[in-house]
């Protein structure tokens, strides 16, 4: 039986991506913006993130209607993108992103390993401890 591919991501000190043990090349991300997206749902994978919150966050232009249309279409279009440019990179074609509930959320068939999830991990793990009276 073939391993799954992993995907490992460093956020802390830098960021890099790994599948499959080989570098991902992020040059071919395109804009900064795609790589801002791609890292906010880094970090909000699974739960996700409010669609509203990536837009403040990407688009930082007036609250005209009229800007909040341009920036909604913005989004999606960012979103579109940023599935061809992960598949440009060197990883499987997939749709990567899900839009529900107002909510935009990372889409993984592949296993995902993140260093700030492993820190999350670690400090859950001594809270924990300390609460057992391990550190009194």
């Amino acid at each position: 039986m073939q391993q799954e591919k992993e995907l490992r991501v460093q956020l802390f000190g830098g960021f890099a991506m790994y599948y499959g043990g080989e570098a991902v090349k992020l040059n071919k991300m395109g804009s900064s913006k795609s790589v801002r997206l791609l890292q906010m749902l880094l970090l909000t994978y699974p739960e996700g993130i409010p669609k509203n919150e990536l837009i403040d966050s990407l688009y930082v232009w007036n609250e005209s209607r009229a800007d909040t249309a341009n920036r909604n279409r913005n989004l999606n279009n960012l979103i579109y993108r940023l599935k061809g440019q992960l598949a440009a990179c060197g990883l499987p074609e997939e749709e990567y992103v899900e839009l529900s509930e107002g909510k935009c959320c990372l889409k993984l068939t592949m296993l995902l390993e993140t260093d700030t999830r492993r820190f999350e991990n670690a400090v859950a793990e001594t809270r924990k401890a300390a609460r057992g009276g391990y550190y009194s």
